[in-house]
């Protein structure tokens, strides 16, 4: 059995709590972790797809797609043609819900990065990156089974 490396275990221990945080934060809110995906990329952009929201969260389609639906019958978001690709639009009542919960998370996260310096975040970024490129690498090394 490989020993995962001291870092990598550092790095998995922050990475369970800050996603620990922000289900906190979502529960604090009233939103479940789906409802507060797809409505923070609805707030970033008003014509994101399913797809596109399971592409950035990594959540299945399944998962996506209940979660839709679901807002869609409560009236929170519509869907220009119904299908799984078009865009999802808020109604004025996601609306409101983005502004009083979704821009909550979205003031903390900016308080957080701003007292950081230019340097800082730019380091964040790029180890960050860096990362994710050099995972990514390793797993176009693999087999698909």
């Amino acid at each position: 059995m490989t020993k995962q490396n001291q870092t990598m275990q550092q790095y998995n221990a922050i990475y369970s709590e800050t996603t620990n945080e922000y289900h906190e934060l979502n529960r604090r809110l009233g939103l479940s972790d789906t409802e507060s995906i797809i409505l923070y990329a609805v707030s970033l952009d008003e014509n994101v797809s399913q797809k596109a929201i399971c592409g950035l969260s990594g959540l299945s389609k399944q998962t996506i797609n209940s979660a839709v639906k679901k807002m869609i019958r409560e009236g929170i978001l519509e869907s220009l043609s119904g299908r799984k690709n078009e865009k999802l639009v808020p109604t004025v009542k996601g609306n409101k819900i983005i502004e009083e919960k979704v821009n909550v998370i979205v003031d903390i996260e900016n308080r957080i990065l701003q007292s950081w310096t230019e340097e800082e975040k730019e380091i964040f970024l790029e180890l960050n990156k860096r990362f994710l490129n050099s995972l990514k690498e390793e797993c176009d090394k693999l087999e698909k089974k």
